[in-house]
């Protein structure tokens, strides 16, 4: 989709700034003026195109230059906004991802594992049974 025309963007910029407020979304710095924020993808287009309002925010010309296409995650730790992973969060995650790379008896990964249903049947009033 290409980029919105000056009309579209004013109207997406106070769209965004109903939703959110008038503060840039990555330090918080307040816009004097609507005119002086920018509109950022936070799940960059290279990863998630277009020009939806959920995957929109307003931004400080400087921030949204340093995240540039990088997912706000990594921008905002690299930027020291966001604590580090402490190591029960590293502990946790670890244990999360060994549950999810089980294999049972078979070898088959626990996340792969099918569920097979046995059929139900009814019996007709002739004896006969007929699928559910």
């Amino acid at each position: 989709m290409a980029r919105p025309n000056s009309t579209r963007m004013r109207q997406i910029k106070r769209a965004l700034a109903e939703r959110d407020g008038a503060v840039c979304f990555y330090c918080a710095l307040p816009f004097p003026a609507l005119i002086t924020a920018t509109v950022d993808h936070l799940i960059p287009q290279s990863v998630l195109p277009g020009w939806a309002l959920h995957n929109l925010v307003l931004a400080c010309r400087p921030c949204n230059q340093r995240k540039s296409g990088q997912l706000p995650q990594v921008y905002l730790r690299h930027a020291g906004r966001v604590p580090p992973l402490r190591p029960a969060d590293h502990n946790a995650t670890t244990n999360a991802t060994r549950r999810l790379a089980s294999r049972d008896r078979t070898g088959t990964p626990h996340t792969f594992r099918t569920r097979v249903r046995q059929p139900q049947t009814a019996t007709r009033t002739n004896g006969r049974e007929f699928p559910l």
